[in-house]
């Protein structure tokens, strides 16, 4: 066992979060049974450094950057993710169009259309789908007529209902009522906005499911010290909701367990297979 857990926080802007996360230092203390040393990182991009040079051994990732600190080192592993609700902790991106006059839409329809998508760092509105649909067989480039761009997923769906393009992606739980636009998501959003032509969309394709958060430790660690950690972490919410909430605020839902296969959808986006097709300059 080591002598301490070196645990990495990353700051962004807010500047009480040596506070803010103390509940969970020590909580994380006594389920590792070892002293916990906080290190406060600035961006996710030093907390990925970080913990792929040996500088801490437990971060909370997204699932994005899980991915680069694996592409970084083959020294980290997830433990558990944690989910808004008490759905299962995963979203989709999603391609969405309008149906047809004979009521449904495929894949196979879109062929040679415009089709709205994100910024090319965006991870469900761009990296993640156009590398999973190649994965499927579809080069968006050329499958597509054209790619174009939107402000964000909501203005794709209004360029879907208003013929700008034939399809969107965006991102979506697929859990709960898909009459309401699921749980949360882009479809989602769009209902609750009471913007006209709801009824008309439809999902005509989505990735697998990809976790929400990946709270990542160094794989060099003790087994028996990562079964510990994970077993806790899982317990948190109910034993120390106060702690799970100082390092998952926006994500109430509770911790469930996931291992690397899990983030198959974002590690792919890294592969060098997909690197043309990701690459601006190839647009």
């Amino acid at each position: 066992m080591p002598d301490r857990l070196r645990l990495g926080v990353i700051v962004a802007a807010d500047d009480e979060t040596r506070e803010r996360v103390e509940p969970f230092r020590l909580a994380l203390e006594e389920i590792a049974d070892l002293p916990v040393d906080l290190f406060l990182m600035d961006t996710m991009a030093d907390a990925v450094e970080a913990i792929a040079g040996g500088r801490i051994d437990y971060v909370r990732l997204s699932p994005s950057a899980y991915a680069a600190a694996y592409r970084l080192c083959d020294c980290v592993e997830p433990l558990v993710t944690a989910g808004p609700d008490d759905f299962p902790a995963r979203f989709h991106a999603v391609l969405v169009a309008r149906r047809g006059e004979d009521g449904s839409v495929a894949l196979e329809d879109l062929k040679g259309t415009r089709v709205a998508v994100g910024g090319t760092q965006s991870v469900a509105g761009y990296r993640v789908p156009l590398a999973n649909l190649a994965a499927d067989g579809v080069n968006a480039r050329s499958y597509f007529s054209t790619l174009v761009e939107v402000q964000d997923p909501l203005d794709g769906l209004r360029a879907v209902l208003d013929g700008r393009v034939q399809a969107a992606l965006g991102w979506s739980t697929l859990a709960g009522e898909a009459k309401n636009g699921y749980t949360a998501g882009t479809l989602n959003e769009y209902y609750v906005s009471g913007a006209p032509g709801f009824k008309n969309l439809e999902i005509v394709w989505r990735s697998p499911p990809i976790p929400y958060s990946a709270h990542t430790l160094r794989k060099d660690l003790p087994d028996a010290l990562k079964r510990r950690v994970r077993a806790g972490l899982m317990d948190m919410r109910r034993e120390a909701p106060d702690a799970y909430l100082a390092i998952e605020p926006d994500l109430p839902g509770g911790f469930e367990p996931v291992v690397h296969a899990d983030y198959r959808p974002v590690l792919i986006t890294y592969d060098t297979a997909y690197s043309a097709l990701l690459d601006p300059a190839a647009q």
